[in-house]
C-alpha cells in the first residue's frame, strides 16, 4: 500500500474508531425509562440539545430525559356541508399555529405543532360523526442522535483528509483525495438533511381529515294513491298496470 493511501485509511479508520465510541458513549448516558410526552418541551428545544449531544459539544442546559416522537393521526368525518366544515377548521388549525400542507375538496392535510396535536384531533372530530379514527406516534431519538454522530465522524474525517490534501505531491495522489473528500461531502450533506427532516416532522405532527356528506339522499317522499273503484286494479296494482303502457 502507497504512504498516502496508508495515510488515507488509517485517517477513515480513526473516524470510524471514534465515532462508534461516541455513540457508545452516549447510549450508556441515555436512561430508558419510557417515552415521554411531546407537550413537555418545545420540539425545537429537544432537537437541538439532542444535536448538541451527539456533536459533543456542551448544551446550554441539561437535556431532559424525553423522546423525539413523529405524531400523525387520520380522520374521517361525516358532516352535512363538507366544503363549510372544511372552512372552519382551517381557520382552528390557523388558530392552533398550523398551516395548510395540501388539499383535495374537503380532504385535508394540515401541519399543527406537535404540543396542539390533541386540540386539532379532537377539534376535526368535533364537527360532525367520527366515521374512522387513527393515531400514531413514531420514536425517532435512536436515529437522530445517530444521524449527529455519523455527522460528526465524517466532518472530522473530512478535515484530516484536507489536511493529507496540503501535503500530497503526486496527482494521483491528490485526486484520490479530493474523490474521498467528495464522497464525505455529499455524505454529510445528505444525513444533514435527514436530520432536518426528521426535527421538522417532530416539530408539526401531521393529520388527514376528510369531512364528507352522508352516504346518498334521503328517500324520496311516496304518494299515497286511493285505491279504485274496480277490484282487479287494486289486485294487480297501478304501477304494475302502469308498466304495460
Amino acid at each position: 500500500m502507497q504512504p498516502l493511501a496508508r495515510i488515507v485509511f488509517f485517517t477513515l479508520l480513526t473516524a470510524l474508531a471514534s465515532g462508534c465510541d461516541a455513540k457508545n458513549g452516549l447510549r450508556r448516558e441515555s436512561p430508558r425509562s419510557g417515552l415521554a410526552t411531546l407537550s413537555a418541551a418545545p420540539a425545537d428545544a429537544r432537537t437541538e440539545q439532542l444535536a448538541a449531544k451527539s456533536s459533543g459539544e456542551a448544551p446550554a442546559e441539561p437535556v431532559r430525559e424525553e423522546r423525539l416522537l413523529i405524531q400523525r393521526g387520520e380522520l374521517d368525518v361525516e358532516v352535512a356541508r363538507p366544503d363549510d366544515v372544511a372552512k372552519a377548521f382551517l381557520a382552528k388549525v390557523k388558530e392552533l399555529g398550523g398551516h395548510l400542507a395540501s388539499q383535495r375538496g374537503a380532504s385535508l392535510v394540515v401541519r399543527v405543532p406537535a404540543e396542539r396535536f390533541d386540540e386539532a384531533f379532537a377539534a376535526a372530530g368535533g364537527f360532525g360523526r367520527v366515521l374512522r379514527e387513527s393515531r400514531q406516534a413514531s420514536d425517532v431519538t435512536e436515529e437522530f442522535v445517530d444521524l449527529g454522530i455519523r455527522i460528526d465522524t465524517a466532518r472530522k474525517a473530512r478535515d484530516r483528509l484536507l489536511e493529507v490534501l496540503q501535503k500530497a505531491e503526486r496527482i494521483e495522489d491528490i485526486l484520490k483525495v479530493e474523490a474521498e473528500l467528495r464522497r464525505l461531502t455529499e455524505e454529510i450533506e445528505r444525513l444533514e438533511g435527514r436530520r432536518k427532516f426528521l426535527a421538522d416532522q417532530v416539530a408539526l405532527a401531521t393529520l388527514e381529515v376528510l369531512f364528507r356528506a352522508p352516504d346518498g339522499p334521503p328517500p324520496p317522499l311516496r304518494r299515497v294513491r286511493n285505491g279504485s273503484r274496480f277490484a282487479w286494479i287494486n289486485q294487480v296494482g297501478v304501477e304494475s298496470l302502469m308498466e304495460h303502457f
